[in-house]
C-alpha cells in the first residue's frame, strides 16, 4: 500500500531543518572524535618505537616523556569533545523526536475526531488508543535513535575506509570486502521483518482492545465470577502476541551471528595481511597496530544493522497504522458554497424522497418524506432496527444518504458547513458522555463561555438542581472517569442541561430518559414540553410516556412510517402504537 510508509508519514510533518542540521554535524562530530584515539594509539605506539625519529617530533616536541604527554592531552581533548557532541546530539535528536511525537499525535487525533462515524463503529477504542499512543511512541522511539545510528554508521564507513585506504590501500579492500554480503544480510531480513512486525502491531492492538473492552465491563466480570474465565481468554490474546514477538525476535537474533562470520573474515584479512606487510617493512608497526583496532571499530557497528532493522521495520509497521487512518477517505465532505454562513433560526425540518441503506445490498429507508413543523414535538417510536435513531445520524450528517435530501429552514444540510449544522441542533444521547472536570464544566461543554447563572438555569430546566446542590461541593464537584460517581439517572439529567444550554433552534433526545425513574421522566417530559416554546424537539423513545403530549408521533416500521398521529388518536387505532402502549 505504502512503498515507504515511514517517508510518506515525516512528509506530512513539519520539522525544524536547522535542528536537523545541527543534529546531523553533532552525531557526525561525535563518531570522528571517538575515532580519533584508535589513531591515536598508532601515534602513541610511534612515539615508543622512535622517540626522537617520530611523528610527533617532526612537530618540534623532541623529548619521548614530552611527545607523550602531548599525546595524552590531544586524547583527553578528543573525549571531552566526544562527550559534548554526545550530550549536544542526544537532546537535538529527542527534541526532534518528541516535537514530531507530539503534531502526530496531534494531527490523528484530529483525524480521528473527523472521520464519519461508520468507520469508527467498525473499530474499538483500544485499536485506536493503540494508534494514537503506543504507534506515535514507537515511532518516537525510532525518531530519537534511529537517524543518529545511521548517520554515525555512515561517518565511520567514510573515515575509517579513507584511512584504511591512505595507510594501506591493499588492507583496505580486504577490509571492506564482508561489506557486500552484511548488506545483502541485512536486505533479506528487512524483508521477512517487514512482515513480522505488521502481524505483532496487528496483534498488540487486538489486545489493547480486548482489554480496554473488558475494563469497562469489570462490575459485569465480577458479579459474575468470571474473572478466571476472562483470564484464560486473555492468556489466549496474551499467547499469540508473545508468539509473534517470538518469531520477530528469532528471525532478527539470526542476524548478527551471521554479521559476526562476516566480520570475523575482515578482521582475519587485516591481521594476517598487515602482520605480512609490517614483516615485509611495508607497513610500519604502529600503524599495523593500529589498523588491528581501526578493523574491529571500522566493521563492528555493522552489527547495528540489524538493531536498525529491527527499530525500522517496528516504526514502519506503526507508520502505516497512522497513514491507514490518516489516509482513509471520508465520504462526507463540506460543501464550499454560500449558504455555509448561514444561521439556522426556526427549525423547520423536511425529509424528502431519501433513501439510504447500511449496506448496499439493503435499504432502510425509501423514498421516506416527513415535515417537522418549527416549534414543534415530534416523535419517533417503532421497534429495535425500524430506523428511529438511523434517522437522528442522517440528520446530523453522521452518515450520508444515497438519494434524496434533509432540509433545514428550507437549506439542504449538504449545503450547510458541518460546524453551522450541528450547532443548531443539540443532541442528548441514550449513551451518555461526561468530560473530566466539574459539573458546570459538563453543562458547559460546547457553549463554554456560560455563564455561572445560565449553567445553574440549564441544570433546573433538566430537574438536575436538585441533586447537584446536594453535593458537598455543587455545582464543582469532580467528575470521576465515565461519570461513576454518579447514578444513570443523573448523568443523563446533566447531558439534558448540556443541551438546554446550548439553546440550539433543534433539540434531539435520543433515548434521553431511559435511564431515570419514572417519577423523574414525567418531570423531563414537562421540560420537554416547554422547551418547544422556543425549540423544535425531535424525540427518540421507547418508553411512550416521554412522547405522550407529543405534536406528531412517528410510528416507524422497517424505515417506514406505518402510523403518524398524536396519542390519543392512536391509542384508539389498534395498530402498532396501542401495541406498543398496552405492553409498557
Amino acid at each position: 500500500m505504502f512503498n515507504n510508509p515511514l517517508k510518506t508519514l515525516l512528509k506530512n510533518i513539519k520539522i525544524n531543518k536547522s535542528n536537523v542540521v545541527f543534529a546531523t554535524i553533532c552525531s557526525v562530530l561525535n563518531k570522528i572524535c571517538d575515532i580519533v584515539p584508535e589513531i591515536l594509539i598508532g601515534i602513541s605506539i610511534d612515539v615508543v618505537v622512535n622517540q626522537r625519529g617520530s611523528l610527533i617530533a617532526k612537530m618540534g616536541i623532541l623529548d619521548p616523556f614530552s611527545q607523550l604527554y602531548f599525546v595524552g592531552a590531544i586524547t583527553a581533548l578528543f573525549w571531552i569533545l566526544e562527550s559534548v557532541f554526545e550530550y549536544l546530539y542526544s537532546i537535538t535528536w529527542n527534541d526532534l523526536a518528541y516535537a514530531i511525537q507530539s503534531d502526530l499525535r496531534m494531527q490523528a487525533y484530529s483525524t480521528v475526531q473527523s472521520l464519519e462515524l461508520s468507520f469508527l463503529e467498525k473499530r474499538t477504542g483500544g485499536e485506536l488508543l493503540n494508534i494514537l499512543h503506543d504507534d506515535i511512541n514507537q515511532l518516537k522511539q525510532f525518531l530519537s535513535q534511529g537517524p543518529n545510528e545511521v548517520i554515525q554508521l555512515v561517518t565511520n564507513i567514510i573515515v575509517l575506509g579513507s584511512i584504511f585506504f591512505v595507510l594501506a590501500p591493499q588492507i583496505a579492500l580486504f577490509t571492506l570486502l564482508p561489506i557486500p554480503f552484511v548488506i545483502i544480510i541485512a536486505y533479506h531480513f528487512q524483508a521477512k521483518l517487514a512482515l513480522l512486525y505488521d502481524d505483532v502491531r496487528e496483534r498488540s492492538a487486538s489486545m489493547a482492545a480486548w482489554i480496554s473492552y473488558r475494563l469497562l465491563g469489570i462490575a459485569t466480570i465480577k458479579s459474575y465470577t468470571a474473572e478466571q474465565y476472562e483470564l484464560s481468554k486473555l492468556n489466549i490474546e496474551n499467547s499469540s502476541y508473545k508468539m509473534a514477538n517470538k518469531h520477530a525476535s528469532n528471525v532478527q537474533a539470526q542476524y548478527i551471528p551471521l554479521v559476526r562470520m562476516a566480520i570475523m573474515a575482515g578482521f582475519i584479512a587485516v591481521l594476517i595481511l598487515g602482520g605480512v606487510f609490517a614483516l615485509q617493512g611495508r607497513l610500519p608497526i604502529n600503524w599495523y597496530a593500529a589498523l588491528i583496532f581501526m578493523s574491529q571499530r571500522f566493521l563492528w557497528p555493522f552489527t547495528s544493522i540489524s538493531s536498525m532493522t529491527d527499530m525500522y521495520e517496528q516504526a514502519s509497521a506503526c507508520a502505516k497504522r497512522i497513514l491507514i487512518l490518516f489516509e482513509h477517505k471520508m465520504p462526507i465532505q463540506e460543501k464550499d458554497v454560500q449558504e455555509s454562513d448561514l444561521i439556522i433560526k426556526n427549525g423547520i425540518v423536511s425529509f424528502k424522497d431519501l433513501t439510504f441503506g447500511y449496506s448496499s445490498s439493503k435499504e432502510l429507508f425509501k423514498n421516506f418524506n416527513l415535515v417537522i413543523p418549527s416549534k414543534k414535538i415530534v416523535a419517533f417510536v417503532g421497534a429495535t432496527g425500524s430506523g428511529k435513531s438511523t434517522i437522528v445520524k442522517l440528520f446530523l450528517r453522521f452518515y450520508e444518504y444515497s438519494s434524496g435530501s434533509i432540509l433545514i429552514d428550507g437549506h439542504d444540510i449538504n449545503s450547510l458547513s458541518i460546524d453551522v449544522l450541528r450547532k443548531s441542533i443539540a443532541f442528548v444521547s441514550q449513551e451518555v458522555y461526561l468530560v473530566e472536570g466539574t459539573i458546570a464544566d459538563n453543562i458547559r461543554y460546547g457553549t463554554f463561555d456560560a455563564s455561572d447563572e445560565q449553567v445553574v438555569i440549564a441544570a433546573q430546566a433538566a430537574m438536575a438542581h436538585e441533586f447537584i446542590i446536594g453535593l458537598p461541593d455543587g455545582y464543582n464537584t469532580v467528575v470521576q472517569e465515565h461519570g461513576k460517581n454518579f447514578s444513570g439517572g443523573q448523568r443523563q439529567r446533566i447531558a439534558i442541561a448540556r443541551a438546554i444550554i446550548k439553546n440550539s433552534p433543534i433539540i434531539i433526545f435520543d433515548e434521553a430518559t431511559s435511564a431515570v425513574d419514572n417519577e423523574t421522566e414525567r418531570a423531563i417530559a414537562e421540560t420537554i414540553l416547554s422547551l418547544k416554546k422556543n425549540h423544535t424537539i425531535i424525540i427518540i423513545a421507547h418508553r411512550l410516556i416521554t412522547v405522550k403530549s407529543a405534536d406528531i408521533i412517528c410510528v416507524l416500521d422497517q424505515g417506514t412510517i406505518v402510523e403518524q398521529g398524536v396519542h390519543d388518536e392512536l391509542i384508539v387505532k389498534d395498530g402498532f402504537y396501542e401495541k406498543l402502549w398496552n405492553a409498557q
